[in-house]
Parts: structure tokens; C-alpha cells; sequence
């Protein structure tokens, strides 16, 4: 049954934010499980989420990459280190021939 409510919609949401802690990145595809972290200066980002509105969340997250690391992925875990994986997704490959930075901006969408 589809939900009906922004009311509920905006509780599943929320939820979905309280689990999903810290973001990553991987340099191999997420899916049931997840992708590979980069070593070196990366490390998972805390992430704030937004107010729910209409069962929308956000946040962002600026992880520092190392040189020659490609990141072709992003997800959610529920801590720091080890933790668990929740959710991620495929990204355009971007490669780091030097080290940087790559913002990474999530949304939730509970419909």
C-alpha cells in the first residue's frame, strides 16, 4: 500500500537520517554490499540531515581523496568505522590524479 501521508512519509524519512550516520565513497560499485574505501587521508564524514519536507531529506558531506583513486560510488553507513552499510549508489567516475577533495550530496526520498 502506497503511503498516503506526509506525515508518515516524513517519519520514515527521518528515520532513514537517524540510521544513516556517516557517509563514504568507494572506488568499487555499492550494492547489497559495499563498495571498496579509499586508504590514506580519506575517512567517512558525519552526516546532518535536513528537516523532512513532503518525505525529503539531504545532506552533504566534503571527503578528502587520496591521488590516483577513482571514486565511482557513495553510500551510507550507521558509524565512523566499521558499523554498518544502509544504502548506496553508483556515481559519475571521477578521477583524482593528485590528492583533493569531492563534495558528495545525498537525498532520501520516501515516496
Amino acid at each position: 500500500m502506497p503511503i498516503q501521508t506526509t506525515a508518515q512519509k516524513n517519519t520514515l524519512a527521518t528515520a532513514y537520517g537517524a540510521a544513516a550516520t556517516h557517509g563514504a565513497v568507494y572506488t568499487t560499485a555499492p550494492g547489497a554490499t559495499a563498495g571498496t574505501e579509499p586508504t590514506g587521508v580519506y575517512a567517512r564524514k558525519p552526516l546532518t540531515w535536513s528537516a523532512p519536507a513532503n518525505g525529503v531529506i539531504t545532506a552533504s558531506a566534503t571527503f578528502d581523496i587520496p591521488s590516483g583513486v577513482t571514486v565511482v560510488g557513495t553510500g551510507v553507513h550507521s558509524a565512523l568505522t566499521a558499523g554498518t552499510y544502509l544504502d548506496g549508489e553508483d556515481v559519475t567516475a571521477q578521477a583524482f590524479a593528485s590528492q583533493g577533495t569531492l563534495t558528495v550530496n545525498y537525498t532520501y526520498t520516501q515516496e
